[in-house]
C-alpha cells in the first residue's frame, strides 16, 4: 500500500519535500510523484532520485469515460496502489494539474 505525502501546487514544492524526506531518512527510491504534465515530470526526475509517473487518463479513457461517466483518474490512483479512500480524496485535484507524492510504506531510518 502507498502512503499519500501530499498534494503540491508545483514541482519545486514537491522536490523540496522529496529533499525534507530524504533528510529524514527515507529513501528516494520508495517515493512516487505523480503527475499529468510531461515538463513537470522531466524536472522532478532529473532533480531528484524519486520515481515520477504520469497517472492521468490515456485519449481512449477520457472518452469512455464521457460515455460511461467512470472517473478514470480515480482509476489510475487505484491501479497505482492508493486505497480506494485516497483516491477518492486527491483525484480531483490531480485532475487539476496537481503533483501528488506518495511513498512506500517505510520506516524512517531504512535507507
Amino acid at each position: 500500500m502507498k502512503q499519500v505525502i501530499g498534494l503540491f501546487d508545483s514541482e519545486i514544492d514537491v522536490i523540496r519535500k522529496i529533499e525534507d524526506l530524504k533528510v529524514e531518512g527515507f529513501d528516494p527510491a520508495q517515493m512516487t510523484a505523480l503527475t499529468k504534465d510531461a515538463d513537470i515530470y522531466l524536472t522532478i526526475q532529473n532533480r531528484t532520485k524519486a520515481s515520477v509517473e504520469t497517472a492521468g487518463p490515456s485519449m481512449k479513457e477520457k472518452i469512455k469515460s464521457m460515455f460511461s461517466r467512470e472517473k478514470p483518474v480515480k482509476d489510475s490512483l487505484i491501479k497505482f496502489g492508493l486505497s480506494e479512500e485516497d483516491a477518492e480524496n486527491y483525484h480531483r485535484e490531480f485532475a487539476k494539474e496537481k503533483v501528488l507524492l506518495v511513498i512506500d510504506e517505510q520506516p524512517p531510518g531504512t535507507v
